[in-house]
């Protein structure tokens, strides 16, 4: 690697400002962030793109690329020779007295003025059931400095699909950074409540517990059920049993990282009456009869 790669990387010249070398790599970290662009090559992209601002971001360390390349801005530059004619000690020594004290007073320093990334921050957002599955937008607040009890608010576009546990993480919205450093990350992390309706999430599927009267159960019919986009009607065919499940496509939850919705999964609860009034009890004797059982504590109602 030469010495003018990381400057290529970050499309400037050797001769620009700090602050045309924080501009250029503000725009490039956004372009290429992982979390912004899917496209290939775009991560590897964004990893160059930071081992070169961490040695042009920094004075000091940049100062020794420009003299000796990347290995002298990892404190290893400046001992193959020291240039000028051969055999002597010819060439610029005004910064190696730098390096050599640097050596030798201690090890190689970091800069206390030089710029750094601030801290990255966290912060536990609470959605409701239908929030998680449609999507929502938020406005949060908290406090970016610990040296600040100012709060700062952000806008925060949940994608729909989330789920307890997974976290969206907002470049540059962490902590403030140092002496002119770029500022660290937000990472939002998602909590769901329980559904109200009664609906369990896997994935993108949900499932519902539907309960169906015994005689629904054995004539058939088509009941109305609830799904997270609205009532839909479901035919339940003659004879089903209890804990059957039917499977209402499409009716599930987003996918997050995929196309379309998930499934609801209807599980059926066959409901047995633990009384009956003198009607029911007689219609239920004559249609123990015509089956050839008796309807007492050993035959039909067992």
């Amino acid at each position: 690697m030469n010495n003018t790669e990381f400057y290529d990387r970050l499309g400037v010249s050797k001769d620009a400002s700090q602050d045309e070398i924080k501009k250029a790599y503000r725009k490039l970290s956004k372009k290429y962030h992982p979390d912004l662009n899917h496209e290939p090559g775009a991560e590897d992209k964004y990893k160059e793109v930071q081992e070169a601002w961490e040695t042009l971001g920094d004075p000091k360390k940049r100062q020794q690329y420009d003299q000796f390349g990347a290995a002298g801005a990892n404190g290893q530059g400046g001992f193959g020779g020291f240039g000028g004619a051969q055999g002597g000690f010819g060439g610029d020594f005004s910064d190696l007295g730098d390096i050599f004290s640097q050596m030798f007073g201690g090890g190689f320093q970091q800069d206390p003025n030089a710029p750094r990334q601030g801290r990255d921050l966290q912060y536990r957002m609470q959605l409701t059931f239908e929030e998680a599955i449609f999507g929502t937008e938020k406005h949060v607040k908290y406090t970016r400095s610990q040296n600040d009890h100012k709060q700062t608010e952000v806008k925060v576009k949940v994608p729909a699909g989330v789920e307890t546990g997974q976290q969206m993480r907002l470049a540059g919205q962490g902590e403030d950074g140092v002496n002119g450093g770029p500022r660290g990350d937000l990472f939002v992390v998602f909590t769901v409540a329980a559904s109200k309706d009664g609906f369990e999430r896997d994935g993108a599927d949900i499932y519902v517990q539907q309960d169906i009267d015994f005689v629904t159960a054995t004539l058939g019919a088509e009941i109305p059920v609830k799904t997270v986009h609205g009532d839909v009607k479901l035919k339940i065919p003659a004879g089903t049993q209890n804990g059957r499940r039917f499977r209402l496509a499409g009716k599930g939850a987003p996918r997050l990282r995929g196309a379309g919705f998930g499934n609801e999964y209807v599980v059926i609860n066959v409901v047995v009456p633990t009384k009956l009034n003198k009607e029911q009890k007689a219609a239920m004797e004559e249609f123990a009869k015509a089956s050839g059982k008796p309807a007492g504590k050993k035959g039909l109602f067992k």
